[in-house]
């Protein structure tokens, strides 16, 4: 049957899916040794205690391991993870002697799931690479150096920087993304005394910091549950600031994490939030190209890509990484972000015939955090 209505108008309706993407800045990614029984998964997200202990780890009691003390260390916080992944350490034979995988290539395999950001080791023990030995610390520093070329980053337990007079982080180098968490209560407790809840320091801090979204946060000052606090001297406290390690504390009845800083000294949040926008923008920028049938190369065009970047950066700013407008002592206005693409006609023909958009830029102020705050007063009988 003939319907008029389309003798006179048709209406076509084209449904658009959102740009699908999995990519996770709130979740860690625990490796460590396999269970005495079960056969987990190379990698698989956890959404709760429950699932891990289903896969075969111990989380409590005396024959707990360190992945299931570690998990229920996560799930512990004050403020709960959506979940966790865990890729465990494979063993294979070699001349009939068992050899756990070295936990880089935990790591590498694990980067084709994109739902964590932070690695964090428990149990670690020396292995075998090849016919070499690696030690947990160069083992630490295989991961640490991959990281740094990944957008993830690395968090994990420091037990030696204060073992010894002077000592070196187990990790010694200047590396921007990844972090060193001071585990033992004393700098002169024994490593058969350090409780193997603290020897997961660094998954506790990571839970509790990924809960928060990247830009309303930062590492320091977060509230740790089922970890005991470190007890240092102000000497001690001194090394571990200038060694750009993490150290946990009690601050009256909290016991509260403080530096929230990466082995080059840059912000743990600050580095997070950058990996967050880059993110944001690109696939607002790249959700633009595949939703319209063409951008063309005009003005207006341009337009269209320079106002995904103003959308990604007004999203930093409602996060609270990017700081809001503000004035100077003349009450002029300071922006918060600029943003700046090019003129169509400013571009010569074979920029458009390569129909690739360069020189698009902009800058934003970090809305940064503080971390100290000095107070002076005095008290009079008159003011």
């Amino acid at each position: 049957m003939i319907n008029n209505f389309d003798l006179i108008a048709t209406v076509d309706i084209d449904v658009v899916t959102p740009l699908s993407d999995d990519a996770s800045f709130d979740s860690i990614l625990i490796i460590g040794p396999l269970p005495a029984t079960g056969t987990p998964a190379l990698c698989a997200e956890y959404k709760n205690l429950d699932a891990v202990e289903e896969a075969g780890w111990v989380a409590t009691g005396d024959n707990a391991d360190p992945v299931g003390i570690a998990a229920n260390i996560a799930f512990a916080q004050k403020n709960r993870p959506n979940s966790i992944w865990i890729a465990p350490l494979q063993t294979t034979t070699v001349n009939d002697q068992p050899v756990k995988e070295p936990v880089l290539s935990a790591v590498q395999r694990a980067m084709a799931y994109a739902g964590w950001y932070v690695v964090c080791p428990v149990g670690i023990a020396d292995t075998t690479v090849g016919n070499k030995a690696k030690t947990v610390a160069a083992q630490y520093a295989d991961v640490a150096a991959y990281i740094e070329t990944q957008e993830k980053m690395f968090c994990y337990t420091e037990l030696d920087v204060l073992a010894a007079a002077n000592a070196n982080p187990t990790v010694n180098d200047v590396l921007y993304r990844t972090m060193g968490v001071y585990g033992r209560e004393t700098s002169d407790q024994t490593d058969a005394n350090v409780p193997a809840a603290n020897k997961c320091m660094n998954v506790a801090l990571a839970a509790e910091w990924l809960t928060y979204a990247s830009g309303s946060e930062t590492a320091a000052f977060k509230q740790l549950a089922k970890v005991q606090p470190s007890t240092l001297a102000s000497d001690e406290v001194e090394h571990l600031v200038d060694a750009n390690l993490n150290y946990v504390v009690a601050v009256g009845n909290r016991t509260v994490s403080m530096n929230g800083i990466t082995l080059a000294g840059e912000w743990a949040d600050v580095i997070r939030f950058r990996d967050w926008l880059k993110h944001e923008m690109q696939n607002l920028v790249v959700a633009t190209l595949l939703d319209n049938p063409k951008i063309p190369f005009t003005d207006g065009g341009i337009a269209l890509i320079q106002n995904q970047m103003l959308a990604a950066l007004k999203a930093g700013q409602k996060r609270g990484g990017i700081a809001g407008e503000e004035f100077d002592e003349n009450g002029e206005s300071i922006p918060a972000y600029t943003t700046t693409v090019p003129m169509s006609s400013a571009l010569s023909a074979a920029q458009k015939a390569s129909r690739k958009l360069t020189n698009c830029k902009f800058k934003a102020r970090l809305a940064g955090a503080i971390h100290f705050a000095e107070l002076k007063g005095s008290l009079t009988y008159a003011l």
